[in-house]
């Protein structure tokens, strides 16, 4: 056994790690770019018709349209549209726009007491993930042609969403969320370890995913700097390990995990992922690419785009929330409890791109010799990543003032702006109309 395995297995013997051996070899990661496999089909732009999107992006709805169909006046959707109107909030938010539902029920939490609004949905036949459900006659082929049957009912719902649309490391999603890992909001780690002699080849291969507390470093052009040292932070529920083998340097995984989880690029902020399976490549300048898929719930999805400021990301990514939902749950294909059970689930692949880096076990005494589980020795469940996006003053998608009093709501009277656009913006008419101050 090499002297630094040895070390390491001492060492975690001493805290209680479980599964000690050392590996033959081992190769570890910094994940530095992560986001949803989302193929793009078209030349330019995020709203361009492409062979992914025939007619282009999700259109911007007619929001006076949409307020109207739900049953306010014209005068009181054209009033609640303008930038003056004393409901308005930041960023071009309006909480008014959550309560269209029956009886002026909050859409955002209630979407079933609106019509479904439609939502553009992928009709091309390349996507990118992996075949979850070993049926090739179903789902997306690759885009070299080379894998029929992938699994990515997330990107056929969401693709044609402009949010999420766009070429790899380009889509607006991916670059703010991957600005916030990379400015160290978290970090996530990979290390690979295998059983034989040539990593390249190897039948007996583990990939572990690992939390981190350590930002990542950015050299002086920008990048994330290699071969920089992070320590593991155990986690009760976010950390990952996979069986696979590889194949002329590709990692494969032998057979699905049962359950994992991650930290997610998204509002969703966590992604647990059911029967999860991987591909990577190991690259020539010691880099790792590739994909790992999954079932991930679909309502925390739904959930995470409300509680971001419901009608601030209707206004700005052009979608009705609740056509979201709708189509989430029109297209959810797995269920936890088998093939009669409900579709809580739907198919998703995220993309991966790790870079070289030295990751030391819990204590920081010595490099990490294999994938081991660190559960054992994790903090309480509660000492988690915290919840770095959702704000105490969004509750259910409405944005309240500092004060708690909320602009809008069900029972308020939209006052005509002919007579009431100026007296509006006094202190005594916010607080009539339920804004205060």
């Amino acid at each position: 056994m090499h002297t630094l395995a040895r070390t390491a297995t001492i060492a975690a013997i001493a805290l209680g790690f479980t599964g000690t051996a050392a590996a033959d070899w081992t190769k570890t990661y910094v994940v530095e770019w992560n986001e949803p496999a989302m193929y793009y089909g078209a030349k330019a732009g995020v709203t361009d018709p492409g062979t992914d999107c025939p007619k282009g992006s999700n259109p911007e709805p007619n929001w006076v349209k949409v307020l109207m169909d739900a049953g306010y006046t014209k005068q009181e959707a054209d009033w609640l549209r303008d930038p003056s109107h004393p409901f308005r909030i930041p960023n071009h938010g309006q909480n008014q726009m959550a309560f269209r539902g029956k009886d002026r029920a909050n859409i955002y939490i209630h979407p079933e007491l609106t019509p479904d609004p439609g939502l553009t949905p992928v009709t091309g036949k390349i996507g990118e993930g992996l075949d979850l459900d070993g049926n090739a006659a179903n789902g997306f082929t690759s885009p070299d042609g080379k894998t029929k049957g992938i699994d990515n009912e997330f990107y056929r719902t969401l693709g044609c969403w402009m949010t999420y649309r766009g070429p790899p490391r380009l889509a607006g999603t991916s670059l703010s969320r991957n600005d916030e890992m990379r400015e160290g909001s978290w970090t996530i780690l990979m290390v690979l370890s295998g059983k034989g002699d040539d990593p390249m080849n190897d039948s007996d291969v583990k990939i572990g995913f690992y939390n981190s507390k350590d930002p990542m470093v950015k050299d002086g052009a920008g990048n994330i700097a290699r071969k920089y040292t992070f320590k593991i932070q155990p986690d009760a529920k976010f950390e990952g390990i996979l069986k696979a083998k590889t194949v002329n340097g590709e990692v494969v995984t032998t057979e699905p995990t049962k359950e994992m989880w991650l930290r997610d690029p998204s509002y969703t902020r966590e992604l647990q992922l059911l029967q999860a399976q991987a591909r990577f490549k190991m690259n020539p300048d010691g880099s790792l690419s590739g994909l790992l898929a999954g079932y991930r719930p679909w309502f925390p999805i739904y959930r995470g785009w409300v509680e971001a400021r419901g009608s601030v990301i209707e206004q700005l990514t052009w979608v009705q929330l609740p056509g979201v939902w709708y189509a989430l749950k029109r297209n959810a294909d797995y269920s936890p409890e088998g093939a009669n059970g409900e579709k809580t689930h739907i198919s998703f692949a995220l993309r991966i791109d790790a870079i070289p880096a030295y990751v030391m076990t819990p204590d920081a005494k010595t490099q990490v010799a294999s994938v081991e589980s660190y559960k054992s020795v994790a903090p309480p469940m509660g000492d988690r990543i915290p919840a770095v996006y959702f704000s105490r003053l969004v509750v259910d998608g409405i944005v309240r003032k500092s004060d708690g009093a909320i602009p809008g709501g069900p029972n308020v009277v939209i006052p005509p702006p002919a007579s009431m656009k100026t007296a509006a913006s006094t202190p005594a008419a916010r607080s009539a109309a339920g804004g205060g101050e």
